[in-house]
């Protein structure tokens, strides 16, 4: 197993900056899931860990070693990539066994009977085992992506890095083959980096969770950290649903007063340890639609009043879209509500519910004391893909 370090890096593309300032641990045996919409870095920063990219700046360690300047062959390291790159006039077997004939063991090659022995292994693995003589165009979606795993365990790496390797697949088969990869993952104990834009995908497989967008880390935590204390609006937004309602501080202690649209007052929690709020400061109040209301739960809970504008039933719960003057708001309610468009409604948030974020993104984070994030020049939005 294989701790992966990476401290500072920064990689460009011309003038455009792909990813910057990402100092994180990904710990031995976890699986680490890169997350966030095209063109936020998360496939450059998997490609630098693969040593396809070498950084303008920073260094990458494996366990105690550096390994910022070695090679992608040397680094150990097995890759499924998005479209499988498999080879369509090779048997299943053959696509198996390529990566064994060109590695070197102290100088050495692997024999033709070992070689068989770990491709049969990686097939049973993902249970291939009977389909090893079959050509790639006989094989269907799940079953390719099922090659190019086994493919790339059967070197046994140290390290796995899978680029969305769900992406071409439909939705069931998509959700057996996560399934798949945890177990495989698991029974493997190998520390794996995980690319995807899909947020479900990556709270529902992952021990840890990095959000980027604009080629920064924006948090990395465990997916209910992420979930339940977003640090920033990006985070919160990005990550299940959030209704957010603009207000300004308007006192800071335990909690946080905030005064939003049709001068009510909300008071809720910050999510960011440390940060400086200050009174008159422009927040953001975010609410998951699951922790507003229709009745009163607590003697401190927060009144919220608006005007219904839609309603949605969805079987076991109504979406109701209301607005706090003129900003959208929603809610997760039961089914028989009996609201309807043009009715007025006062909804009830719990103060631990409700989350005072700051404007901003990276920049917020730049104002909390001893946070990594340095000075730098504003972000660039990077191409799709990179």
């Amino acid at each position: 197993m294989v701790e992966i370090r990476l401290e500072n890096l920064r990689k460009t593309f011309g003038e455009v900056v792909a990813t910057d300032e990402v100092n994180m641990v990904l710990e031995e045996g976890e699986l680490s899931t890169l997350l966030g919409p095209s063109g936020c870095g998360k496939t450059t920063l998997l490609r630098l860990i693969a040593g396809f990219y070498v950084p303008d700046r920073g260094k990458i360690f494996f366990d105690d070693k550096e390994v910022t300047g070695v090679p992608p062959h040397k680094r150990n390291t097995g890759m499924c990539f998005q479209n499988y790159a498999l080879w369509p006039h090779m048997s299943v077997t053959d696509n198996v066994s390529f990566g064994l004939k060109l590695k070197r063991v102290n100088g050495m090659k692997y024999t033709k009977s070992a070689i068989k022995r770990r491709v049969m292994d990686a097939l049973d693995l993902v249970h291939m085992g009977d389909l090893g003589n079959r050509h790639i165009h006989q094989l269907s979606g799940g079953q390719q992506q099922r090659v190019a795993l086994a493919r790339a365990l059967v070197i046994e790496p140290g390290v796995l890095l899978l680029d969305e390797p769900l992406s071409n697949l439909d939705a069931k088969l998509r959700l057996e083959m996560r399934e798949e990869i945890m177990r495989i993952q698991k029974e493997l104990s190998i520390t794996t980096v995980y690319v995807t834009h899909d947020q479900h995908e990556a709270l529902s497989i992952s021990d840890r969770v990095a959000v980027m967008d604009l080629g920064y880390v924006q948090q990395f935590g465990t997916p209910r950290e992420i979930y339940e204390m977003p640090q920033t609006i990006f985070v919160a937004d990005f990550i299940g649903q959030c209704t957010f309602v603009d207000g300004v501080v308007d006192s800071v202690g335990e909690t946080i007063q905030a005064r939003i649209p049709n001068d009510q007052i909300v008071t809720g929690k910050t999510t960011i340890e440390n940060y400086p709020f200050e009174v008159g400061e422009r927040v953001k109040c975010a609410m998951r639609p699951e922790d507003l209301h229709l009745e009163r739960r607590g003697k401190t809970d927060n009144e919220i009043t608006g005007d219904v504008y839609r309603t949605i039933y969805v079987g076991n719960a109504m979406e109701l879209y209301f607005k706090v003057g003129d900003v959208a708001a929603q809610a997760l309610l039961g089914p028989d509500t009996g609201l309807r468009i043009g009715d007025k409604v006062t909804l009830y948030a719990p103060q631990s519910e409700v989350m005072i974020l700051p404007v901003g993104g990276v920049e917020a984070l730049r104002k909390i004391p001893g946070h990594p994030m340095s000075t730098s020049a504003p972000p660039t939005r990077v191409p799709a893909n990179v």
